[in-house]
């Protein structure tokens, strides 16, 4: 029988402000330069993605985009170097966690696999 696991990495503050959607939402912005493009490519409303963007910066209590409204020189959103660190922190924890989750799945059930989800 071939048995494999999955998780969700989620950052709580007094609510949950911060998983793999978050994640997923910041990395789009990094990408395309724009909130509204990467809610767009989520398939969220842009209030949504501003929604998500705001609790997460109240629970950390430091701004994760720097924005500028269009205009005849255009907008922008981009993450601050705060906001950047927060991502890199996230990604590298969640990496850790995974393997050494590989490494229990292994010892419990024995054999190494793919996780699934992997935060």
């Amino acid at each position: 029988m071939d048995l494999s696991y999955s998780m969700r990495l989620r950052i709580h503050g007094q609510d949950v402000f911060f998983g793999p959607g978050t994640e997923e939402l910041l990395l789009l912005v990094k990408e395309t330069g724009s909130l509204h493009m990467a809610a767009g490519k989520m398939g969220m409303s842009y209030s949504k993605a501003w929604k998500i963007i705001r609790r997460a910066e109240q629970e950390l209590h430091f701004p994760l985009l720097e924005r500028k409204a269009g205009g005849s020189g255009g907008g922008f959103s981009r993450l601050t170097s705060e906001g950047s660190h927060f991502l890199e922190q996230y990604r590298a924890f969640c990496q850790d966690v995974c393997q050494a989750a590989n490494l229990s799945f292994q010892t419990y059930f024995g054999k190494a696999v793919e996780i699934n989800e992997t935060n």
